[in-house]
């Protein structure tokens, strides 16, 4: 006798588990740009772009360990027991702890983190705001090449995500006129930005042009826009700026602060020094990325249709863009002002065409909300996978800060280093103290005019040299002084390879 035994599966997940266990489209667009980031080359070049992010974490770890926020200076022995205006502490300490738990890569993942939900943000704000998913998708993504140029593990990355944020405010602000919600906003969003990065005068920038557009539609009112609509919005937006302005003083420096980056913009000689303050190349490959966005800025003005821009986009779309062309450092903010502006004229022209896909699309993403799936796949590529991350020999003076450590009796006084090194040398050599790094707002112009008369041998640089009291060089082994140390009596070199050569003084 045969006893058969039929066995049919017929599980089938509910609704309410698919939606947990699908995660969406702006889910997806973040989980992807955090592993990008957090692959090679991408996280080294977070890192070691620049010894700003070694700098921060040097800050940062010194602020956590003694629990006060650095007042003066103890990194450099030019500057030494000089006050400091403490501009990103809240970020330092941020990078610290991040530096804290996982080095360099710690660092990378803080960075690569923000970076990622600052674009998870704006897609979700397309979305929100009506437009296609894919063309939502396609904008973030655009925007983020324009803005890859100037992804670093540096205070600047909180600046992307407010902005973000405080752009969104405002443009609902605009559309709804919930003046409490904009004034609750703006006033929590400017307490954080002031203590994270010092451009928080771009908040100011926005508003700015929402309130230059609030008045030109008052002068000339459209139709869809009552005059006195635009009146309420002046005043609202003058009172909001007030206060912003008001909370802005709530930071350790108060008004030193706005008056010490108005003195700093105003410096070009120091400005010009800095690849981010510089207009972009345009034959560089990096440059590729903002010319599609412009490209993009320029198609969506041309397709677009009715209803007409308000006042308030044609000057941010005017304004940023010119900003953008000026200083590098611009380019990522003008493509996430201006992404909400060019997304709806794209999205009409994809409705028009695949209206059923669109729909079908949206629906999907609608019914899903897989954050945890999400959440778990990125905790396992941060803590479980092996990512090393170091600062790359061929570009930091890395062997001769093994050399330094492991010979410490040649090394006693006063270092001259190389200007660029000067972040990696604060954390590197933390008991040795530079003669120069990146914070060129803290030098001031006069120092580092001193200063690279010395490197490139321009006249008095031997008696600058001599004033310096400097017992020993740190330079890169192609810099001018360098090579004149080489037949100056007086000092010998005491290691040197392709990139570093280190001369010590005799006695």
């Amino acid at each position: 006798m045969k006893i058969q035994f039929a066995v049919t599966s017929t599980f089938k997940p509910s609704p309410a588990v698919q939606r947990w266990l699908m995660p969406d489209f702006s889910f997806c667009l973040w989980l992807a740009l955090l592993l990008v980031l957090l692959a090679e080359p991408s996280r080294t070049s977070l890192v070691a772009t620049d010894g700003d992010a070694c700098m921060h974490w040097r800050v940062g770890e010194d602020m956590l360990r003694s629990g006060r926020i650095v007042r003066t200076d103890t990194y450099s022995h030019t500057m030494a027991g000089a006050p400091v205006i403490t501009k990103e502490w809240l970020t330092e300490i941020f990078f610290a702890a991040a530096g804290r738990l996982g080095g360099l890569f710690g660092l990378g993942v803080a960075g690569a983190l923000v970076i990622a939900t600052t674009f998870w943000l704006l897609h979700r704000r397309l979305l929100r705001d009506g437009n296609d998913l894919l063309v939502a998708t396609l904008v973030t993504l655009l925007a983020a090449w324009a803005g890859v140029i100037h992804w670093l593990a540096r205070p600047h990355v909180f600046t992307f995500l407010i902005v973000v944020l405080w752009n969104d405010e405002l443009r609902r602000f605009e559309t709804h006129g919930h003046a409490g919600r904009l004034a609750a906003a703006l006033a929590v969003l400017m307490l954080f930005w002031v203590n994270l990065h010092g451009a928080f005068l771009a908040g100011f920038i926005i508003l700015g042009a929402y309130w230059l557009g609030a008045v030109v539609e008052f002068v000339r009112p459209p139709a869809t826009v009552p005059r006195e609509t635009s009146q309420r919005r002046i005043v609202v937006l003058t009172l909001v700026g007030l206060l912003a302005l008001a909370v802005s003083l709530i930071n350790p420096n108060g008004w030193h602060l706005h008056l010490h980056n108005l003195q700093f913009m105003r410096s070009s000689y120091l400005t010009s020094l800095l690849f981010e303050h510089r207009p972009i190349n345009f034959h560089s490959p990096s440059a590729l990325g903002f010319v599609v966005w412009l490209g993009a800025v320029a198609a969506a003005l041309a397709v677009r249709q009715r209803p007409r821009l308000p006042a308030s986009a044609v000057i941010l779309v005017t304004g940023w863009t010119c900003l953008a062309l000026y200083a590098v450092r611009n380019i990522p903010l003008m493509a996430l002002v201006t992404a909400p502006i060019v997304a709806p004229a794209f999205s009409a022209c994809v409705r028009r065409g695949w209206q059923d896909l669109s729909r079908r699309l949206g629906a999907v993403n609608a019914a899903s909300n897989g954050w945890p799936v999400v959440a778990m796949a990125a905790m396992i590529a941060i803590v479980c996978v092996p990512r090393p991350t170091a600062m790359p020999p061929n570009r930091w003076p890395v062997n001769a800060v093994k050399f330094i450590q492991q010979h410490p009796e040649q090394f006693g006084g006063n270092m001259l280093n190389q200007h660029v090194w000067g972040g990696y040398l604060m954390h590197a050599l933390p008991d040795h103290k530079v003669y120069v790094d990146g914070r060129t707002d803290f030098y001031g112009e006069a120092f580092i005019r001193d200063f690279l008369d010395m490197a490139e041998l321009r006249p008095g640089w031997r008696e600058k040299l001599d004033a310096s009291r400097v017992n020993w060089t740190l330079l890169s082994t192609d810099t001018p002084l360098t090579q004149a140390l080489a037949l100056l009596p007086g000092w010998r070199r005491i290691y040197s390879d392709a990139l570093v050569t280190i001369f010590r003084r005799d006695s």
